[in-house]
């Protein structure tokens, strides 16, 4: 296993995680949704770091070679962009919203309970048929249904999707991991199994914790 150039940034984050600094729980229906500070609001160029580290790391572990890399807009966007930097490999985003730039649009849709609302995605065609093999990193997985809209929609463009990184993995939400991926090929960084009221979180599970 290879180290980390600096470790205490994601030890920090989990710990907060663990002791629910930062985290904040908002009620939705029969949802929970976490507002976590440092997922969704702010990050620090450490943590980046150390995060797109470990994508890397495993991607070369597992013998993955993505030509470029794809993240969701516009939470997931500054993952998939450390990634790229990382592995200096193109990065291109998938779309909440049609540009009127596109060449030729291809739409899917999908449900966000973070959003409240189907939410559409979109890509260029021309642009993304220009890699085969691509790279998905999104910031956190609930129901699975955006990451399988969007490797849908990139299999459409003639692309295979190697793997899918996710930084958290919302397991307590009881919800089936993607579909359209095999499980080999699903790596979620942090696994939250549990979450109090308090906002506390059990964190047991996830590549991450292999290098603390």
């Amino acid at each position: 296993m290879e180290r980390l150039t600096e470790t205490a940034p994601l030890a920090e984050a989990i710990e907060n995680l663990r002791q629910g600094n930062g985290v904040r729980i908002i009620q939705r229906g029969n949802h929970r949704i976490l507002r976590i500070e440092w997922l969704n609001l702010f990050n620090t160029p450490q943590l980046l770091n150390a995060l797109s580290e470990i994508i890397a790391n495993e991607c070369r572990i597992h013998g993955y070679k993505p030509d470029a890399v794809a993240s969701i807009e516009t939470s997931g966007a500054k993952y998939g962009v450390a990634v790229s930097l990382k592995m200096g490999i193109p990065y291109f985003s998938i779309h909440k919203v049609e540009k009127i730039i596109f060449l030729e649009t291809i739409c899917a849709e999908s449900k966000s309970i973070t959003e409240d609302r189907a939410v559409q995605l979109f890509i260029d065609k021309p642009v993304v048929s220009k890699f085969s093999r691509i790279l998905l990193v999104d910031d956190i997985r609930r129901t699975s249904n955006t990451i399988d809209n969007a490797v849908n929609l990139l299999r459409k463009s003639g692309c295979e999707v190697e793997a899918c990184f996710t930084i958290l993995d919302f397991r307590f939400a009881g919800h089936p991991l993607p579909e359209t991926l095999p499980p080999s090929r699903y790596h979620p960084l942090i696994i939250i199994s549990e979450v109090s009221d308090d906002g506390r979180c059990v964190v047991e599970l996830g590549e991450a914790l292999k290098y603390l």
